[in-house]
């Protein structure tokens, strides 16, 4: 039984798993730069790992669940499938290729992959404190760690990241504060 809980709980939260490949990718890569004498700071390649692993597969994850499980996938956020699923699904793998794509595309590409999923995932997790409150649905799904981590800390996370990563990236193209 243990096994099977294990393997539920991090399929049912992904975003864990993908964040601490994020850290250990994170160190490597630094690791890499310093023996190689090359500059990196650790704001912008962990921003860069995060965006790939959490927000970029993570979304792919989600993408799946949404638009070929929906009938699985929405009684664990407390739902009743919906047509909605579908096009959820196809939002989450938008913004997947966009945070994927942005870890070779630098800093800009970077930003409007976080701000794209700090406001979708703000306003997933005002929708999932909505039902927790109006409908009292404490689904998993809708008020577990995908509330609490992917909703609202991971988001915080990324923009701290791009706020750290903003002076370097300033700094090493000259531009200024407007």
């Amino acid at each position: 039984m243990l096994v099977r809980d294990v393997i539920g709980f991090v399929l049912g939260n992904i975003q864990i798993p993908l964040f601490i490949v994020a850290v250990f990718t994170t160190i490597a890569k630094l690791q890499r730069a310093a023996a190689r004498h090359e500059v990196a700071t650790f704001a912008y390649t962990f921003w860069g790992e995060v965006l790939f692993y959490c927000v970029g597969l993570g979304f792919i994850y989600a993408w799946y669940f949404h638009a070929f499980l929906a009938p699985f996938t929405a009684p664990l956020i407390g739902w009743q499938p919906s047509p909605f699923e579908w096009e959820l699904a196809w939002a989450e793998l938008g913004l997947a290729i966009v945070a994927i794509v942005s870890l070779w595309r630098g800093y800009e590409m970077r930003m409007a992959a976080t701000l794209v999923f700090a406001v979708f995932s703000f306003g997933a997790a005002a929708q999932h404190i909505h039902f927790m409150t109006a409908q009292h649905d404490y689904a998993p799904g809708n008020a577990g760690l995908v509330l609490w981590f992917g909703d609202l800390a991971l988001p915080v996370l990324v923009l701290l990241l791009a706020l750290a990563s903003r002076d370097a990236y300033e700094r090493s193209f000259g531009r200024s504060r407007v």
